[in-house]
């Protein structure tokens, strides 16, 4: 499908989900539950949330280093301008600004970048699904208990998400530790590509082969999962935070179901910033604990523009520190680039993917 399918369809997705979540909605009970907020909380929220971009670059440098040591200023500022590129480029765009700005500024194979971001996705959904997978035993055991069961579209989507994720992971694997997929590839690549792409094809292969080549040593693996565990940690205290901003007397392990739910469900296509889509998961999420409508509802649109305006005007700040155009690098996430356009899509998690 083509980059402009991509963005009508997901314009279209935003539009029905914000149909459901708005439908015979009770308009002043949604205003009351917005102008009750504690702003207090709120800015923690704010603060915390920021937090784990400190970790995502510390992460993303572990899993660059083994192609090039990159300064930690310098990720920091791309990890914060590809964020911004995904908050007002639809289709997830951002993912491949990041890998043009990278390759500008540091001369790294956007394929090579591609790789590591792929990689961050894996562990940021194993992560996720780990949490859920805990909560769903403890749940199916009778150690907590919630309002309402988990909905069955939530359990069906976090196994085909589970075979999505362990399988991409399995598959960074085999490319690393078995020479043999490479070759396999290579093989098929030179029978039925076009010779006039094959040698080009192949070029992305090896260098996202290269890309991957961080998963070798074992305490990088163990490193990189723990990172992004921590990641999710913080990401639900943000959610935990948000909700004593609304005044919401529910238990914390809400908190991180709901933000597993969201982070997940915003892998669908949607608008730039998530709108609608967000706002729904965080609808169905948070009535499993008998939250009302418009609560949700206004707890999910405070929470997506409190994490939606600090990075944008970041990453629009570090465009200009780095010296960077922002309708240059807008219009150069791809087009025209082979080897982006060949490479294999990030698997896409939520804001806090």
């Amino acid at each position: 499908m083509g980059k402009y399918g991509k963005i009508v369809i997901s314009l279209l997705i935003s539009a029905v989900s914000l149909f459901a979540v708005l439908h015979k909605i009770n308009w002043q009970a949604l205003g009351t539950s917005v102008s009750h907020l504690d702003l207090r909380f709120l800015a923690a929220a704010v603060a915390v949330f920021l937090t784990t971009f400190f970790v995502r670059t510390l992460r993303w440098k572990v899993l660059l280093d083994p192609a090039k040591r990159i300064s930690y200023r310098r990720l920091f500022a791309v990890i914060f301008i590809g964020y911004m590129a995904n908050n007002v480029l639809p289709a997830r765009l951002g993912e491949l600004v990041r890998a043009y700005v990278l390759g500008r500024k540091e001369g790294v194979r956007k394929t090579t970048t591609i790789a590591t971001i792929f990689i961050e996705r894996i562990f940021d959904g194993l992560s996720l699904l780990f949490i859920l997978g805990s909560i769903l035993v403890a749940h199916t055991m009778g150690w907590i208990s919630m309002a309402h069961d988990f909905p069955a579209s939530v359990k069906w989507a976090s196994v085909f998400a589970g075979f999505a994720f362990v399988g991409a992971f399995g598959f960074v694997l085999a490319l690393e530790f078995w020479p043999g997929l490479t070759q396999i590839l290579t093989g098929l690549i030179r029978r039925f590509a076009p010779e006039s792409v094959a040698h080009k094809l192949e070029s992305i292969l090896l260098a996202f082969a290269e890309g991957v080549s961080c998963l070798r040593s074992f305490k990088t693996l163990v490193f990189v999962f723990g990172a992004s565990l921590l990641v999710w940690g913080i990401e639900g205290s943000t959610y935990a935070l948000m909700g004593q901003a609304f005044h919401l007397t529910i238990p914390a392990r809400a908190y991180f179901i709901a933000m597993v739910i969201v982070n997940l469900g915003t892998i669908i296509p949607s608008a730039p910033g998530f709108v609608g889509v967000f706002q729904f998961f965080c609808m169905i999420s948070l009535a499993m604990f008998g939250v009302p409508k418009e609560v949700a509802v206004g707890y999910g649109l405070v929470l997506n523009v409190s994490e939606y305006l600090p990075v944008t005007l970041f990453g629009v700040m570090f465009l200009a520190v780095e010296g960077l155009r922002f309708n240059s690098v807008m219009n150069r996430e791809g087009e025209g680039d082979a080897e982006i356009a060949a490479a294999p899509e990030p698997l896409p998690v939520g804001e806090g993917v």
